[in-house]
C-alpha cells in the first residue's frame, strides 16, 4: 500500500514538535574479557514522537479523526522531521532552486550516497535528511559527513542507514521536505483533553514503514 502524500495527513496536522530518532535490531553476545559481537538481525529503522499544538476543540477532533481513519498501522503516510525541513545550508531551499537530483551509480558500499544534479558547490551538512524514491518504497536516510558538490554537481555522501537493496541507480532524491513513510505505533495516538472550548496533550507516535 502506498504511502499517503505529506497533503493528505504531514501538511493537515498543527504540529509542535518531532522527535526522530533510530530503532536498533541487533541482536548482543559477549565474553567474559570484554568483547562484544553485534549482529544486525533487521535493518535498522526511524521511528518520530510527534506534539500537536494545543487547539481549539473542533479543529482537533479533525486531526484526530484524519489519524484514526489510518486505521491503526494499516496505512502509511509520509512524516517529516520538522527540525530538517531543508539542507542546513540552504535553509530555505532556494538555493537548490528546481535541481533535479539523482543517485549516480551505486558502489558496493552502500552507505555512500553517489548524488548527481546538484549546484555546483551545493553543502549538504552532517545530520541533513534526504528522501530517496526507490520504484515502490521510499527510504529515508541522514547525511553523517559534510560535503560540497564538484563544480558538475556532484557529491559522494555519506548516509545512514546504508541503501536498501531495492534502491537503483537514477533514483529520484528529495532534499526540501524529505519526508519518511511511517505507520503509528500501536496504542500511541492521544487525541488530548478538552478544557472548554480547546484540546491539549494531543500527540502520537510513529515507526518506518519499511
Amino acid at each position: 500500500m502506498a504511502a499517503l502524500a505529506l497533503s493528505e495527513i504531514y501538511d493537515r496536522l498543527v504540529i509542535a514538535a518531532t522527535r526522530f530518532d533510530i530503532q536498533r535490531n541487533d541482536e548482543f553476545s559477549g565474553v567474559g574479557g570484554g568483547a562484544l559481537w553485534q549482529a544486525e538481525l533487521a535493518r535498522p529503522l526511524w521511528t518520530a514522537e510527534v506534539t500537536l499544538n494545543d487547539q481549539p476543540l473542533n479543529e482537533m477532533k479533525q486531526q484526530a479523526a484524519l489519524i484514526r481513519k489510518l486505521d491503526g498501522a494499516r496505512q502509511n503516510f509520509l512524516l517529516c522531521d520538522t527540525t530538517s525541513l531543508f539542507p542546513q545550508a540552504d535553509p530555505v531551499g532556494t538555493i537548490l532552486g528546481s535541481a533535479a537530483v539523482t543517485l549516480g551509480v551505486i558502489g558496493s558500499n552502500r552507505t555512500i550516497a553517489p548524488l548527481t544534479g546538484l549546484p555546483p558547490g551545493y553543502v549538504l551538512t552532517i545530520g541533513d535528511k534526504m528522501q530517496i524514491n526507490g520504484t515502490s518504497k521510499i527510504a529515508f536516510v541522514e547525511v553523517s559527513q559534510t560535503v560540497a558538490a564538484t563544480a558538475g554537481g556532484a557529491a559522494n555522501v555519506e548516509i545512514f542507514p546504508r541503501l536498501p537493496a531495492w534502491i537503483a541507480n537514477g533514483a529520484a532524491v528529495v532534499l526540501k521536505r524529505p519526508a519518511c513513510p511511517v505507520v503509528i505505533a500501536p496504542g500511541s495516538h492521544n487525541p488530548g483533553t478538552n478544557q472548554g472550548v480547546a484540546t491539549s496533550g494531543a500527540g502520537f507516535k510513529a515507526i518506518q514503514k519499511s
